[in-house]
């Protein structure tokens, strides 16, 4: 099969590799639609080849159930990103983020990937492959999570540090929920984007020298209700400790070498502090219905490429100018 190949360097080229060999508990799918996550920057900086490639958002069709009955042989599917053993009492509950065996498909930048039977979902006409990658995986279980469990609430002010795909889906959701979100993001195509998504108003860090004091004014001294970290980056995560209102929330999205003293949200203000780690699968019937209910996800995704022009797509992303990008098979 054809499959992306990561070169490292901010190269892909698209080569020849073997089939995916099923495993007992798994199927075969075609791959119709593949995320790029902005996870996957760190390897295609690096200096070293992969073996294939690190994606991980997909949906497709089943070409192979591997004798598992609940599926057939075209079915339209969408692939949930984290996947359990399917018997453990955080798998019974939906929450295979947390099993013991848990596990991403991997390298689906492909014509063809395995994924566990228990780990599809079928998909309904109105869904198409591109929005059931988004609802099945980061791009939107992730702003969903985050902000579904950090209770926002119409009339919140929230700040979201960085506007990569998942700070977007932030502003995007966000915003449905009914909250004044302010996005701080060097990237001017991305802070228009966050304005596009919904955001009450942007912020270029670059061009602020007491960022605190700014989104203090921005909240008539309060600060915001809930911050969301979203880089991984320190500074930022220092700047949400002391802006962030009294009684208020922070939300740790971001992935990065941070640390933080508990003194900080305790003394004298009363804060609180929640991770949030990709989406449970049984997040996706909610995301569902917030779609059918006037949510426009599909605007996250700002380009579409085959997957021939893959290396448009890596570029583009590196340049931190664009929102969630698919790659489309046939």
């Amino acid at each position: 099969m054809k499959a992306l190949h990561v070169l490292g360097n901010g190269k892909v080229e698209i080569d020849e590799f073997p089939m995916p060999e099923l495993k007992e508990n798994q199927v075969l799918v075609k791959v119709v639609a593949s995320g790029v996550c902005g996870s996957e920057m760190g390897s295609i900086r690096g200096e070293k080849p992969m073996d294939m490639n690190s994606g991980h958002e997909v949906s497709g069709i089943v070409a192979d159930p591997n004798g598992h009955a609940q599926w057939e042989e075209g079915d339209r599917v969408g692939v949930f990103t984290l996947q359990g053993c399917g018997k453990c009492r955080w798998c019974r509950m939906g929450q295979d983020t947390f099993c013991a065996e848990v596990g991403v498909p991997s390298s689906t930048h492909a014509e063809y990937c395995s994924s566990k039977a228990n780990s599809l979902v079928k998909l309904p006409d109105d869904v198409s492959a591109p929005l059931a990658t988004l609802l099945c995986a980061d791009g939107l279980g992730v702003p969903y999570g985050a902000s579904s469990r950090a209770e926002v609430e119409p009339g919140d002010i929230t700040c979201i540090f960085g506007a990569g795909p998942v700070g977007l889906g932030m502003a995007l959701v966000q915003a449905y929920m009914g909250a004044n979100v302010i996005v701080v993001e060097p990237s001017k195509p991305r802070r228009d984007l966050a304005m596009k998504m919904g955001a009450w108003q942007t912020v270029d860090p670059t061009q602020v020298d007491d960022m605190v004091s700014l989104l203090q004014t921005m909240t008539d001294g309060w600060g915001p209700d809930k911050c969301f970290e979203c880089s991984g980056r320190q500074d930022t995560l220092d700047i949400a400790l002391t802006a962030t209102r009294p009684e208020g929330l922070i939300v740790m999205v971001g992935h990065g070498p941070q640390t933080m003293d508990p003194q900080r949200l305790i003394i004298k203000k009363n804060m609180r502090m929640m991770g949030n780690w990709v989406a449970h699968p049984a997040w996706y019937k909610h995301m569902l219905q917030w779609y059918r209910e006037g949510l426009d996800v599909e605007r996250l995704i700002t380009a579409q490429y085959p997957f021939e022009d893959a290396q448009k797509a890596y570029d583009e992303m590196l340049a931190a100018t664009c929102g969630k990008i698919m790659l489309m098979w046939d």
